[in-house]
């Protein structure tokens, strides 16, 4: 039941970014994505560590190497807030097929909140949702 264990999706929460449609859940077979309410799947980086073993405590945007997109507006809403956080960036081929966005809001228990190629245009609005508040 890999399916049921890693393929878990929060549906209908309050705390993660509706997102409407969503993939069939599977609980005979895991098909990893960053659908929100999703874990976030596993991938090794190019130093040979785990995406999960690079992740503190907090909340955590992933910028994938090679996007422009500015986070800034996210970074400073999550301050406000006093949200432990932190933005880090990932480099490679594989985390960018397995992800198949530019940012990923991950929540501290690492299911995530959030995707998009460009920031959102009320970060506010999502960091609220993201935490609760």
């Amino acid at each position: 039941m890999i399916g049921a264990e890693l393929g878990y999706r929060y549906v209908g929460s309050p705390v993660i970014w509706e997102e409407p449609g969503g993939p069939e859940h599977l609980f005979r077979e895991y098909v990893p994505t960053t659908w929100p309410g999703a874990r976030l799947p596993h991938v090794w980086l190019a130093e040979g560590r785990s995406v999960h073993d690079v992740i503190d405590d907090g909340y955590t945007l992933l910028r994938l190497g090679g996007s422009s997109a500015d986070t800034s507006a996210i970074e400073r809403a999550m301050q406000a807030l006093g949200a432990p956080f932190d933005a880090l960036t990932i480099d490679g081929d594989v985390p960018r097929d397995v992800y198949g966005y530019d940012l990923i809001l991950v929540r501290p228990d690492l299911h995530v909140v959030w995707r998009g190629d460009a920031a959102p245009s009320d970060p506010m609005q999502l960091v609220a949702v993201a935490t609760g508040h």
